[in-house]
């Protein structure tokens, strides 16, 4: 009789223990939910990952600069580079090179800057041209491509058009860059101590 007791107060212990263990499970389940939720952020890389796309963008167009600069002065054998310009929609480079004599050659140069697609082909230059080349290089310190870092420093973006210019007087290097927003923006950068000269956003396009 004292054993069936024992027995029946067992089961019903057991019985009671039940409902117990099925909140804790739920609560184990709801935890886990939690933690998801926790984790559900992260589907906001793409967007991330865009905005960098757009970086990688800009840096691989201003490499291809470099790169399309150094092609065109070994196309023409020696000299500076005096401009350069993307042409064709960005599918191209136009580069102007200055010899020693003041010659301007003319060489056109691929997307990516490595090959020559046409050129050098020498400008038309008068004693006013050859004088006015040699006082640009003369006074340029900064290379185009210093100077085109100098510009994405200043405003980070594609650099789409740089050259050497006279302003007020001083050589400067004169560029465009193309902010991730579109917005073009013209700087000026002098030539002789890389400072700042003006920048502005472009109101022609």
């Amino acid at each position: 009789m004292q054993t069936t007791t024992k027995t029946t107060a067992r089961r019903i212990a057991l019985l009671a223990a039940l409902p117990l263990v099925g909140a804790l499970a739920l609560a184990g389940c709801a935890s886990d939910d939690d933690r998801d939720d926790v984790a559900a952020p992260a589907a906001s890389a793409p967007s991330i990952a865009a905005t960098g796309g757009t970086a990688t963008s800009a840096a691989a167009s201003n490499a291809a600069l470099a790169a399309a600069a150094g092609t065109a002065r070994e196309a023409v054998g020696s000299g500076t580079v005096t401009a350069i310009e993307q042409e064709a929609g960005g599918t191209s480079w136009e580069v102007l090179v200055v010899t020693t004599d003041g010659t301007e050659h003319e060489v056109h140069v691929g997307a990516d800057g490595e090959r020559a697609t046409a050129g050098p082909t020498d400008e038309t230059t008068d004693a006013d041209d050859v004088a006015e080349n040699q006082r640009f290089v003369g006074a340029a310190d900064l290379s185009v491509t210093q100077a085109a870092e100098t510009l994405t420093k200043t405003v980070p973006g594609t650099v789409t058009e740089l050259g050497l210019d006279d302003h007020q007087g001083t050589v400067v290097w004169e560029g465009d860059v193309r902010d991730a927003a579109g917005t073009a923006h013209s700087i000026r950068v002098d030539a002789g101590s890389g400072d700042v000269v003006t920048n502005t956003v472009d109101t022609d396009d």
